[in-house]
């Protein structure tokens, strides 16, 4: 919920995906009218990123400050920032890095704190083994811990100094002079009722106000302006003295209020900055192969084009999943792609049981699937790589892949080899939907002999994945599947059976003789 009260975010949303979003516009519609009521309280009072830039102001950088502050005309940045973002919705194109800063904090704790969080609190349940086992058991019984890691860590704690560590320049740095969600709630709170009110029988123009105010939103030349359009509604100036000014509400005027300092070249430069970022989105968005087939997408995932105008990067889906799979794009996937969220069955599998991703995403870019459709939202295939597979190349005892397949798409056949028969997986395509598994379980080192690719993929805003009747056969051939054993029978007079079945040839093999003897295809050479 705390993801959707952002209105720039649903705004840039809902206008990207061509679609009302709810609950996103419902929530953040209080926010919108509330700014225009009461001004930025949102950024004083709720953002959650102002809160931690605070915070390392206050106790590290604050101490060390610059004394050189940077020319206030900088702060119409944010506003072309927020002009870029709105033409590029406007196109179809979301561009959400930067552009909620709710969805950055959560990303920062996701990313960089969360696994923190979980290996300092192993730790602890490890050294509460020390002195008593049965309460340490009991207590990871209650608190399951696993340590996850995430692809773009140096980036994202990169991009974590940049947003804290600027306030080394200017207090509150990122809210001033980038966030284009402040920028937009500065146009939206021009005409608010709540604003600062100064006192000039009490002023003895001692400028403290000034200097304490950390996003300079009064006058230096008149302290009875204030500029609601950067004010934050903090009150560190009426804590100072408060006969000088107070917080109240009174009907707007231009003798104490100061409009956004924003000029038509100001919106030119964000309109032409839009139109020029549009074709770099294009190119490095839908026109990319994909690492050839492997960007998978998690279950229930709509179609790309709309899944990437409505993905604003929270990275609450790559939290609550269990086993680690859901993983942040890069710029190797393409830069409209940064950060949103893939499945990497090489790190973990997804779930049978398990829709967390869906329940969590705010602008149901990720579909809420219940776990009976799940069963069949299809999201890649599995395919076998006959010259790394144990099984396949070197004739060895290995099925571990079909072991852990949860929809029984692997079959266990009988081929012939030059050493006799042998067991090899062999995947059922109607049957497998991409989970990944098999590719996390596989012993092969490095890449697996048993990759999951895109294909075959089913992706779709809304309704059933398969008619009831596709259901039915397809819940069918999974008993069957489970069932039957395709194995050797071996019977009481001690001979070997195989079920009726006849063993299959090796594609790599050729018969050399009339004895049927057999050696791998090139060989010789």
């Amino acid at each position: 919920m705390f993801l959707q009260l952002n209105p720039l975010a649903a705004i840039a949303t809902m206008i990207a995906s061509r679609n009302l979003i709810f609950p996103f516009a419902l929530f953040s519609l209080f926010i919108l009218l509330g700014t225009i009521f009461l001004g930025r309280f949102f950024c004083g009072f709720f953002c959650p990123l102002g809160a931690m830039i605070d915070f390392f102001d206050r106790f590290f950088f604050g101490k060390i400050r610059l004394k050189y502050r940077p020319p206030r005309f900088l702060q119409r940045v944010k506003y072309a920032f927020l002009f870029i973002i709105l033409i590029l919705s406007i196109f179809g194109v979301l561009f959400p890095l930067f552009m909620d800063p709710i969805s950055i904090s959560t990303r920062f704790l996701t990313f960089l704190v969360y696994p923190i969080f979980n290996i300092v609190g192993i730790d602890l349940l490890n050294f509460v083994s020390l002195f008593s086992t049965s309460y340490s058991n009991l207590l990871y019984s209650r608190i399951p811990l696993h340590i996850p890691l995430y692809y773009g860590i140096v980036f994202t704690f990169l991009m974590m100094v940049f947003v804290f560590g600027t306030s080394l320049l200017d207090k509150r740095f990122w809210c001033q002079y980038i966030c284009p969600t402040g920028a937009f709630l500065g146009f939206l709170s021009r005409f608010s009722f709540f604003r600062r009110q100064a006192n000039k029988t009490y002023c003895n123009d001692c400028k403290r106000c000034v200097k304490s105010c950390p996003v300079r939103a009064i006058d230096e030349n008149d302290l009875s302006k204030t500029r609601v359009s950067e004010c934050i509604e903090c009150g560190i100036c009426v804590q100072l003295k408060t006969s000088c000014s107070k917080f109240s509400f009174s009907v707007p005027s231009n003798k104490t209020v100061t409009p956004p300092d924003l000029e038509k070249r100001h919106l030119l430069t964000g309109i032409a900055g839009g139109l020029f970022l549009l074709p770099v989105f294009r190119a490095t968005a839908i026109g990319r192969k994909d690492d050839h087939g492997k960007l998978i997408r998690p279950p229930g995932a709509i179609p790309e084009n709309v899944f990437l105008s409505r993905c604003i990067t929270c990275g609450e889906c790559m939290k609550v999943c269990p086993t680690n799979a859901l993983q942040p794009c890069m710029f190797t996937d393409g830069f409209s792609r940064l950060y949103t969220p893939k499945l990497v069955p090489r790190v973990g599998g997804c779930e049978e049981k398990c829709s967390l991703c869906g329940n969590v995403c705010p602008t149901n870019a990720i579909r809420k699937l219940p776990l009976e459709e799940k069963r069949f939202a299809k999201i890649g295939t599995a395919v076998v790589d006959r010259h790394r597979c144990l099984a396949w190349e070197q004739n060895k005892e290995c099925l571990v892949c079909d072991e852990v397949c949860p929809y029984n798409a692997i079959e266990a056949r009988i081929i012939e080899t030059v050493r006799g028969y042998f067991k090899v997986p062999v995947v059922n395509q109607d049957l497998c939907l991409g989970c990944g598994m098999c590719e996390h379980s596989c012993p092969i080192f490095d890449k697996a002999a048993i990759v999951v690719y895109k294909f075959g993929e089913n992706r779709r805003s809304s309704g059933v994945y398969a008619t009831e009747r596709q259901k039915v056969a397809i819940l069918e051939q999974r008993r069957v599947s489970d069932s039957k054993y395709l194995g050797k029978s071996f019977h009481s007079d001690g001979e070997t059976k195989h079920d009726g079945m006849v063993p299959e040839k090796h594609e790599g093999f050729i018969s050399l003789d009339e004895d049927n003897k057999s050696i791998p295809e090139g060989f010789m050479e």
